[in-house]
């Protein structure tokens, strides 16, 4: 496994910041849960970040909301403060199907079928 303590600074690291999107699994949330609210902490508003920072951060977001929805299909003050943080994302094209995805767990959590079957079709 990859070892995010080797920088001094991991989170400000892309590869780490790609490497912890990709290595969240079911069985690893809550290991991964400080990591994530490290970058929630040092990236509270994604928009001023670069397109790409902020599509590798949101990627941790949305993967972490994935697989933790796995384990609870009720929200929870974890899945709230991920969707939050997601908000945050510039609203631009370059985004859209992360902002879509964010959005559809936001249905899912509300039970809004409507809302979940029409971001299905449009994804």
């Amino acid at each position: 496994m990859f070892d995010f303590f080797q920088y001094n600074n991991w989170s400000q690291n892309d590869s780490a910041i790609i490497i912890l999107g990709n290595i969240i699994r079911e069985e690893n949330l809550q290991y991964m849960l400080p990591m994530v609210l490290k970058l929630i902490k040092v990236y509270p508003n994604l928009s001023i970040q670069n397109v790409v920072r902020q599509r590798h951060l949101a990627t941790v977001g949305i993967n972490y909301l994935f697989n933790l929805r796995k384990n609870s299909k009720k929200e929870n003050n974890i899945s709230k403060e991920i969707l939050k943080w997601l908000n945050t994302l510039a609203p631009i094209p370059e985004l859209g199907i992360i902002r879509e995805i964010s959005k559809y767990f936001e249905a899912i959590y509300s039970d809004d079928q409507n809302i979940c079957n029409m971001i299905k079709i449009v994804l």
